[in-house]
């Protein structure tokens, strides 16, 4: 029998402040997804089990929560909305079941359903009879090694034209991973992209309920590893540990100061299969040391001829454009499209000071401008050999419009080698 006495609590009672504006944005149904990061201890699985638990009682939808792996279900985000239920002082309103794994809003009948997603391809249909499933939560998100994992299974669940008044939405939930290369890095933490989702970061400082000891252990390891602590207890993507370009600054850039600019550098990355070219133009201030993203062109399966086009929308006619000698016949296309495009030197220690120079310089990019320069420049990392240790070579990966920059700036580069190996053997006292 159902108990009509007991004191429902309102989510402000519950809700930390940190997480007022998610409530809020979820609430708007502005968003298809609205995702939620941070580190250990900052209560954002604790709120999204809340708002959804609300979400049940007061619209006529079903909810599905998936986790990877199926086993971690009961344990995980069952026991969890389960937790939140109680929490709310509701449970007198449910009903609980464990096979198949369900919980149910006695006064309509509308339920949470759990799933894993171990294989994707198996959630290609998901239909529920007496109300549609509107809403979803996808925790511990970065388990999945690929985006495509969980696309897969959100287009099965928007499917069908909803009821007026409801809209397709959902929840994702993670702690960032230490690669800066991880997709799900890439896709919300390095660069958040408010357009397309709510992006919500949570930390534990927010968090009052936490115990003494807990803390204790966040403290002693933001003393004793402080790179380590930023991502298990702050939620952040460190990589390595070390920044590779440390004076990268993203923002806006005006036109009319870019149009003030009077150097120019171009450079070309080719592309291979499903590898993307990558054109770029920069913008220079040798004196201030500083380069400016002003142009790009990127894509995959891109023709030299369409490149040959786009390349001369972009530059003026005399310009040079330093391409990858990998592909002398591509450069000799280019040039009978009437661009002045020549093979990058290389040579032996090139990709070292290249990289070497960008880290001295003051970099500025607009991701609105140049997102693809943005992406691989905020995304860029050292590589870690086997036993953990920082290796002085960036990862191969996703460094398209690096290269085709490094390529840019080759004679830059070479009077600076040139300048320093002069340096270098002139005699004492000259």
């Amino acid at each position: 029998m159902i108990s009509r006495n007991r004191k429902v609590k309102k989510l402000s009672e519950v809700m930390l402040p940190n997480f007022h504006n998610l409530y809020k944005a979820w609430e708007s149904s502005k968003y298809t997804r609205y995702v939620c990061k941070g580190g250990r201890g900052s209560a954002k699985s604790t709120h999204i089990a809340e708002i959804l638990v609300l979400s049940l009682m007061k619209d006529p939808v079903n909810i599905i929560v998936f986790r990877k792996v199926g086993d971690t279900l009961k344990t995980s985000v069952y026991d969890q909305i389960r937790w939140a239920i109680q929490e709310l002082g509701v449970e007198d309103y449910f009903t609980f079941k464990v096979s198949p794994m369900e919980i149910i809003y006695n006064e309509r009948g509308n339920k949470f359903l759990f799933f894993g997603v171990d294989k994707p391809e198996k959630r290609k249909s998901v239909k529920t009879a007496s109300f549609p499933v509107a809403y979803f939560w996808f925790e511990e998100a970065a388990e999945f090694m690929q985006e495509r994992e969980i696309d897969i299974v959100i287009k099965s669940v928007l499917r069908g034209k909803l009821p007026e008044g409801l809209k397709y939405k959902g929840f994702i939930s993670y702690n960032p991973p230490e690669q800066k290369h991880h997709w799900i890095n890439q896709k919300y933490d390095i660069i958040d992209d408010s357009t397309t989702a709510y992006i919500h970061h949570s930390y534990y400082y927010d968090n009052p309920y936490l115990s003494e000891e807990f803390l204790l252990e966040a403290k002693e390891m933001k003393e004793k590893d402080p790179v380590k602590y930023r991502n298990v207890y702050l939620g952040e993507a460190i990589g390595s540990g070390i920044v590779p370009f440390p004076n990268l600054i993203i923002g806006k850039l005006d036109d009319k100061f870019l149009k003030s600019l009077d150097t120019f550098r171009n450079g070309v990355d080719w592309g291979y299969s499903v590898d993307p070219v990558a054109f770029v133009r920069w913008g220079y201030d040798r004196v201030r040391k500083r380069i400016y993203a002003i142009d790009e062109f990127y894509g995959v399966q891109k023709s030299n001829e369409l490149l040959a086009k786009a390349i001369k929308k972009k530059i003026s006619k005399n310009e040079l454009v330093i391409c990858d000698n990998a592909e002398p016949k591509s450069v000799a296309e280019l040039r009978s499209y009437g661009i002045r495009a020549y093979s990058a030197k290389k040579g032996k220690g090139s990709v070292e000071s290249g990289q070497k120079w960008l880290e001295e310089m003051e970099i500025y990019i607009d991701p609105a401008r140049t997102p693809n320069i943005a992406r691989e420049f905020q995304i860029a990392d050292f590589e870690v050999d086997r036993y953990g240790d920082t290796v002085a070579r960036l990862v191969d990966k996703d460094n398209h419009t690096i290269d085709a920059t490094r390529y840019a700036f080759e004679d830059d580069l070479k009077k600076r080698r040139t300048a320093q190996n002069k340096k270098a053997i002139r005699p004492k006292g000259i």
